[in-house]
C-alpha cells in the first residue's frame, strides 16, 4: 500500500509506521545494516523513500508503491491478478488501490481491462474517499485542506463590546416578596449589550451567585450577537422558585426570576408583537388588545377613556382599528398554555387562572377568589 502509513487511534492522535518491508528488501538488495538504518530513519521522517541517502537509483522500482509518489498503475494490480486468475477457481480478493485524484473514466477503464483479462471480481479503491480511513498515506492534511479551505477560513464569532460609556435602563423588581435591580446597558443605537443583577438574596448565598453568571451568561451572548428574542423565547416560562406576584402590571405574575427578566428586556426592547405573545402587558399590548375588541363588537370608536393610550401616550386619540395591523393576529399567550399559575398545593400539579383566582386542573383545588 504504502511506504508509510499513519494509523488513526480510537482515543485520538495518531501513529507513524514504516511499512517493515522496507528493511527487509534493502538488506536482500545487500545494504549494510548502518545504511539502512539511515534509510528507514529518512523514510519515518519525510514519508517518503525518494531521496534517502546511500539509496541507489536503480533500486527504486523495488519500492514502487500503490498510492503517493513512484504509485503502481492500477494496471500494474490488474496485470497481475491476470496471471494469476487461471490458476484460481474463485474471484481474487485483491484491491486495486487507486490514487485521490483518479477520475470516473479512470475507473471504468479498469472494470473494463479486468473484464477483457478475464478477472472474475474487482475491488477499487480511490484514496481519500471515505471520511474515516484507517490507513493514511498523508500525516497533516485535514478535511479542510482537501476542500481548498483552511480551519482559519471559517468565519469565527466576533464580539460586540460595550462602549466605555453608555446608557442604561434600571429596574426594581419583586417576586413573592424576593427584590433586585436589573440594570440593562445600551449600545449607542439603543439595543442592549448587557445585563447585571443586583440585591438578589443575600451575599455569597447560591441565589445571588447563580443569577449573576446568568447575567453574565446572558451579556456575552448578546455581544456575540445571539438575538434578544431566542434568548428571551427560551428563558421564558421557566418555572422553578421564587415564583409568585411581582407588583408589575406589565408582568403581574412570574413563573422564576429569569422568566421576569427576559420578559422584561421584552417589554422595553422587543416589538409588540413578540411581547403580546409572551403575555406582556405593555400600554401598547392592551391598546391592541382593546382595538381587537372593540373590533369584534363592531365599535369603531376610540378606546375607552380608562385605556392606556395606544399611541404612546401624547394624549391624542386614534380610532380603535389605527392599532391593528397588517399581520395576522398574535395567538395569545393564554392560547397557547402560558398562563398558569402557582402548583397546586395539594397535588403539586399546574393551575389555571379561572377569574381572579387559579384552579387546579387536576384536583380541583382553588385559591379562591376572595
Amino acid at each position: 500500500f504504502s511506504l508509510v502509513k499513519f494509523k488513526e487511534l480510537v482515543g485520538g492522535g495518531q501513529m507513524t509506521i514504516v511499512n517493515h518491508t522496507v528493511p527487509l528488501a534493502l538488506e536482500t538488495l545487500g545494504y549494510p545494516e548502518s545504511e539502512i538504518e539511515q534509510i528507514v530513519a529518512y523514510v519515518n521522517e519525510r514519508g517518503t523513500i525518494l531521496g534517502a541517502p546511500a539509496l541507489k537509483e536503480e533500486h527504486l522500482p523495488v519500492f514502487d508503491v500503490a498510492v503517493g509518489q513512484r504509485a503502481i498503475s492500477h494496471m500494474g494490480h490488474i496485470k497481475m491478478m491476470a496471471a494469476a486468475q487461471p490458476f484460481i477457481s474463485g474471484a481474487i480478493s485483491k484491491t486495486v488501490n487507486m490514487p485521490a485524484d483518479t477520475t470516473v473514466e479512470d475507473v471504468a477503464d479498469a472494470y473494463t481491462q479486468a473484464w477483457r483479462l478475464g478477472i472474475k471480481a474487482l475491488a477499487i479503491y480511490r484514496d481519500g474517499s471515505k471520511t474515516a480511513q484507517a490507513l493514511r498515506t498523508d500525516a497533516g492534511e485535514s478535511k479542510d485542506q482537501k476542500s481548498g479551505g483552511s480551519a482559519d477560513d471559517i468565519a469565527q464569532p466576533v464580539r460586540r463590546r460595550m462602549p466605555k460609556e453608555r446608557q442604561s435602563i434600571t429596574h426594581k423588581f419583586s417576586i413573592a416578596g424576593h427584590e433586585g435591580y436589573i440594570t440593562a446597558g445600551m449600545y449607542e443605537d439603543g439595543s442592549v449589550g448587557e445585563i447585571f443583577l443586583t440585591d438578589i438574596g443575600k451575599e455569597g448565598s447560591t441565589l445571588r451567585g447563580m443569577m449573576n453568571a446568568f447575567a453574565t451568561s446572558v451579556s456575552i451572548a448578546l455581544q456575540y450577537g445571539v438575538p434578544l428574542e431566542t434568548l428571551v423565547r427560551k428563558f421564558s416560562y421557566m418555572r422553578f422558585d421564587p415564583e409568585g406576584a411581582t407588583g408589575n402590571p406589565e408582568i403581574p405574575f412570574a413563573k422564576s426570576m429569569p422568566d421576569y427578566i427576559m420578559r422584561w428586556l421584552a417589554s422595553r426592547f422587543l416589538d409588540v408583537d413578540v411581547q403580546e405573545e409572551l403575555g406582556i402587558l405593555t400600554p401598547e399590548v392592551r391598546a391592541r388588545k382593546a382595538a381587537q375588541d372593540a373590533l369584534m363588537r363592531g365599535d369603531t370608536a376610540a378606546p375607552p377613556a380608562d385605556a392606556p393610550p395606544a399611541n404612546g401616550g401624547n394624549g391624542k386619540s386614534k380610532p380603535a382599528a389605527s392599532a391593528l395591523t397588517d399581520e395576522p393576529p398574535v395567538i395569545p399567550a393564554k392560547l397557547q398554555g402560558l398562563d398558569l399559575g402557582p402548583a397546586c398545593g395539594q397535588c403539586g400539579g399546574m393551575m389555571q387562572r379561572t377569574g381572579s383566582c387559579y384552579t387546579c386542573s387536576s384536583c380541583g383545588n382553588n385559591t379562591g377568589c376572595g
